[in-house]
């Protein structure tokens, strides 16, 4: 069974390598970012139980996003337009995991 600590860490990795992805002159490409993402995302949902932590919903959300993609033959344009769909699934889930303002 997958605890919370595992999808948190799993989220942080995703975000960590997104971050890496979008910065100016970064060697990583959008592909080379959505490729190491899916494979995290792939594995969480494996792992986690249906009734998991509130991060799985997110990590399944990416895995939905990935899953079945080809990568290597996805153009530029495809990559850039999946790597903001991935961007958009974890800013939300930074969103919603915010306590509201008093």
């Amino acid at each position: 069974m997958l605890d919370p600590q595992t999808c948190r860490r799993a989220l942080r990795e995703i975000g960590e390598i997104a971050a890496v992805a979008v910065l100016d002159g970064s060697q990583m490409t959008e592909q080379e970012a959505l490729q190491t993402i899916a494979a995290i995302a792939e594995w969480v949902r494996e792992e986690a139980p249906v009734d998991g932590a509130p991060c799985t919903e997110t990590v399944r959300s990416l895995n939905a996003l990935t899953v079945s993609r080809d990568f290597d033959t996805m153009s530029d344009w495809e990559a850039m337009k999946l790597f903001g769909a991935v961007l958009d699934a974890l800013h939300q889930s930074d969103a919603t995991a915010m306590p509201a303002a008093v």
